[in-house]
C-alpha cells in the first residue's frame, strides 16, 4: 500500500511538473463553448495592435479582453452560417495564401548577403587579367583532368615569380590572350559570378587560386582596385577608316571636325553631319548611359570618365572602332543602397547567383525534415526511360507501372520515379533552354524537380510549421470572414433596409436637424478699397447684379459674389466672424487673398431635417445601432470562461514585452 502512494504521489509531482513546464503561450486562456483560445494569440494580436490604439480603455487588459471575447464570438458565429465554406472566400483566401508564402519560400538572409555583396561590388571596381584553359562544365573526367593539370602547372610556375603577362600571352586559351590576358575594369554582374567572386577576393598585385566557371579553369591577377565611378551619359562624333580608293582617312576627318568644333561650331549640329556612327548621329551623337564595362571599348570608356566638366569634350582618341570625340552630358555617380537595393534583389533573382540562395534554402528544408536527396554517377543509365526524344520535345511519358522503391521521401510522403517523369514531360515541352546532352539534361531536372519537391512540401505545412506564417494568414483569414459576416449581419442591412431606416429616423428626429443658419451675401474683394465700395453698396440695399454691374464695370472681375443660406459654422466665412443680421466689416487675414464684406439677410432658427436631407447620417447612425443590438445577442446562451490564473500570468509577460 506505502508502495502504491508513494508511485500515485510520484506520478501526480510529475504531472504537476509537466504542467507547470507547459510555455505560457500554449496554455488555454479562454474557452467559449468548449472551444479553446490560447495566450499566445492574445499576447500576439494586444502587442500587434498596441501601438495604434487611440482609445485608452482599450489599451486596459480588462477591457480589451471583452473585446477579445466579441471578436471570438463574432467568429465563432461566421463558422456556425457556413461563411468559410463560400467559395468566393476560399478563392480569395487561397490568393492571399499564394501571395504570403512567396516572402517565407526564399533563405532572406542569403539574399539580404548577396545584395549587400553586389552593392559593395557596385559602388568598387576591379581591374584585372586571366588565364584560361578551356575544358566544357559536361567535359568526361579524362578531358577535365587534363585541363586540371594544365592549369596547375601554369600556378605553379607563377607561384615560383614567372611573369603573368607572358604566360596568358602564351597559354591562355581565352580571347584576351592577345592583350596578356588583360580583362579591364569591371565591378557587380559584368562576369560570371566564380569569376567576380575570385577577383574581389584576391588583393591587388596577388594571384588568385584556381577556380572553376562553365568556360572552364581561371587563374586571375588583380592589377588594381578603385571606387566605381558610375556611369555618365555622352555624345560624339566618330569616323572610320573608309575604302582604299577614299582618299581621305578617318584621322584627318576627325582632325578636321575637331578644328571646327574648336573654332565655336556645335557639337550637335557637326554630330548630324560628320558623324558616321549612323545609330547616334541622328541624335546629335547621343549615346545611352553606361558605366564601366558597359560599351565594351576600354579606350572610349576611360576618355569619357575622364571628363570632369559638363559640355567639356576630347580630343580626338582612337579606338578599335575608329576615331572619336567625346562630350560629357551627365555625370551619374553610385547610388546611395537604399535606391538601388530594390534593383539589385531583382538582378539576383534573375543572375546564376539565386542558385546560392536556393540551394541554402533547399538545405535548410532537407536539414528540418531530415531528407537525403539521391546523386547518381550516371543520370541517363539510372532514368533510362527518359530517351533522347526529350532532347527534341517529343517524349512520351512511359506506360510502365511498376511501383519501385521511392527516389526519396519527405515526412514519410513517397516520390516516385513517375512522379519525375511526369515532371520532367510537363517541363520538356515548354523549356526553351539549349542541354550539351541528355545527361545535363536529365540531371538538371532531376535537381529542380528535387528542389521544387522540398518546397511545395514545405509551403503546404507553412501553416504548422512557422508560426510567423500562420499568426499573418489566420489573421486575414479571421479579417475575410468578419468582413464578410459583417456586411451580412449589419452593412448590407443598414443601406439597404429602407423601413428600418425610416422607423429609426422618426424614433430619433430630434437628432437630424440643422443648426443655426444665415441667410446671407458672401462677397470677396480684390481690394480694400473695392471692399469698402461693396460694403457702402451692400447697406444702400443695392442687389448682387447692380453691384456686380457697377463693381465690375470695367471688365476687370474686382468682386466675386455668392449668395445662400449655409450653416453658422460655414468654412467660407471669417474665423472671428460676428453673427448678426446687416453688412458686417471689413475682415481680412494676413495672408489672404481676399477682402470679406457679408451681409446676414435672416438668422434662421435650427429646424428639423426632413428623411430625405437626413439619410447618409441616419443609415451611419443606423448601422452602429444595428451593430450594438447584435452584439448585445451574440453572448445570449455561450458559455464563456476565462482562465484567470492564465490571464494574471498574460498581464505580466504582457507588461513585461512592452515594457
Amino acid at each position: 500500500m506505502k508502495k502504491l502512494l508513494t508511485g500515485l504521489n510520484a506520478m501526480i509531482l510529475l504531472l504537476a511538473i509537466t504542467a507547470n513546464a507547459q510555455k505560457l503561450e500554449d496554455q488555454t486562456l479562454l474557452t467559449i463553448d468548449g472551444n479553446k483560445y490560447d495566450a499566445g494569440t492574445f499576447m500576439r494580436v494586444y502587442l500587434k495592435n498596441l501601438d495604434i490604439v487611440q482609445d485608452e480603455s482599450q489599451k486596459d487588459l480588462d477591457n480589451y479582453m471583452d473585446l477579445y471575447i466579441n471578436y471570438r464570438l463574432k467568429l465563432l458565429q461566421a463558422q456556425e452560417m457556413g461563411l468559410d465554406n463560400d467559395e468566393e472566400y476560399k478563392e480569395e483566401l487561397a490568393s492571399y495564401r499564394s501571395t504570403l508564402a512567396e516572402g517565407y519560400l526564399t533563405d532572406n538572409e542569403v539574399t539580404d548577403e548577396l545584395i549587400k555583396e553586389a552593392y559593395e561590388r557596385t559602388i568598387n571596381e576591379v581591374n584585372a587579367s586571366h588565364i584560361l584553359i578551356k575544358v566544357d562544365k559536361d567535359a568526361a573526367p579524362a578531358d577535365t583532368l587534363k585541363a586540371y593539370s594544365k592549369i596547375k602547372l601554369i600556378k605553379n610556375k607563377l607561384d615560383r615569380g614567372a611573369d603573368f603577362d607572358e604566360l596568358a600571352r602564351n597559354e591562355s586559351e581565352g580571347p584576351s590572350a592577345g592583350v596578356d590576358g588583360k580583362i579591364g575594369w569591371f565591378g557587380a554582374f559584368r562576369m560570371v559570378y566564380p569569376f567576380e567572386n575570385a577577383a574581389f577576393d584576391t588583393p591587388v598585385g596577388e594571384v588568385s587560386d584556381i577556380f572553376r566557371t562553365d568556360f572552364g579553369y581561371h587563374v586571375l591577377k588583380v592589377n588594381d582596385k578603385r571606387p566605381a565611378p558610375g556611369e555618365v551619359a555622352v555624345a560624339h562624333i566618330m569616323t572610320y577608316d573608309r575604302k582604299p580608293a577614299d582618299s581621305a582617312d578617318a584621322e584627318a576627318r576627325i582632325r578636321m571636325v575637331y578644328e571646327q568644333l574648336e573654332s565655336g561650331k556645335e557639337f550637335g549640329d557637326m554630330a548630324k553631319e560628320f558623324s558616321e556612327d549612323i545609330n547616334s548621329s541622328r541624335n546629335g551623337g547621343r549615346i545611352g548611359r553606361f558605366g564601366t564595362g558597359g560599351l565594351n571599348s576600354p579606350e572610349f570608356e576611360e576618355a569619357a570618365f575622364a571628363l570632369d566638366t559638363l559640355g567639356t569634350y576630347t580630343k580626338p582618341i582612337k579606338t578599335e572602332y575608329g576615331w572619336h570625340i567625346i562630350r560629357l552630358l551627365e555625370k551619374h555617380p553610385v547610388a546611395p543602397y537604399e535606391k538601388i537595393e530594390e534593383p539589385l534583389r531583382n538582378k539576383i533573382k534573375s543572375s546564376p547567383r539565386s542558385r546560392k540562395i536556393t540551394e541554402s534554402f533547399t538545405n535548410s528544408i532537407k536539414e528540418k525534415y531530415n531528407v537525403t536527396i539521391p546523386k547518381y554517377e550516371n543520370y541517363s543509365k539510372e532514368f533510362p526511360l527518359i530517351t533522347d526524344s526529350i532532347m527534341t520535345s517529343s517524349w512520351e511519358i512511359p506506360l510502365e507501372k511498376t511501383k519501385r522503391a521511392p527516389l526519396f521521401t519527405i515526412e514519410g510522403k513517397p516520390y516516385y520515379r513517375s512522379d519525375f517523369w511526369e515532371y520532367a514531360y510537363k517541363r520538356h515541352l515548354k523549356d526553351p533552354r539549349k542541354f550539351k546532352s541528355l545527361e545535363d539534361k536529365i540531371k538538371i531536372y532531376f535537381t529542380e524537380f528535387s528542389d521544387r519537391s522540398l518546397v511545395d512540401y514545405y509551403e503546404a505545412n507553412l501553416d504548422r510549421d512557422n508560426k510567423e506564417f500562420a499568426f499573418i494568414l489566420n489573421e486575414y483569414k479571421e479579417g475575410l470572414l468578419l468582413f464578410e459576416l459583417m456586411e451580412e449581419k449589419v452593412w448590407e442591412k443598414a443601406k439597404t433596409d429602407s423601413l428600418g431606416q425610416r422607423e429609426f429616423y422618426e424614433n430619433n428626429k430630434d437628432k437630424y436637424s440643422y443648426g443655426k443658419r444665415l441667410d446671407l451675401i458672401l462677397t470677396q474683394n480684390t481690394s480694400e478699397e473695392t471692399a469698402q465700395q461693396v460694403q457702402e453698396l451692400l447697406e444702400q440695399g443695392k442687389t448682387v447684379d447692380e453691384i456686380k454691374a457697377q463693381i465690375n464695370s470695367t471688365g476687370n472681375t474686382k468682386t466675386m459674389i455668392s449668395t445662400g443660406i449655409v450653416e453658422q459654422n460655414y468654412s467660407r466665412l471669417p474665423e472671428d466672424f460676428e453673427v448678426k443680421e446687416g453688412v458686417s466689416d471689413i475682415y481680412k487675414k494676413d495672408n489672404a487673398a481676399f477682402h470679406k464684406v457679408i451681409k446676414v439677410n435672416e438668422i434662421l432658427d435650427p429646424t428639423p431635417k426632413s428623411f430625405e436631407e437626413s439619410r447618409g447620417a441616419v443609415i451611419n447612425d443606423y448601422q452602429q445601432a444595428l451593430e450594438k443590438e447584435w452584439m448585445e445577442s451574440l453572448r445570449d446562451g455561450r458559455e464563456i470562461k476565462v482562465n484567470e490564473r492564465v490571464f494574471k500570468k498574460t498581464k505580466k509577460a504582457i507588461a513585461k514585452k512592452a515594457a
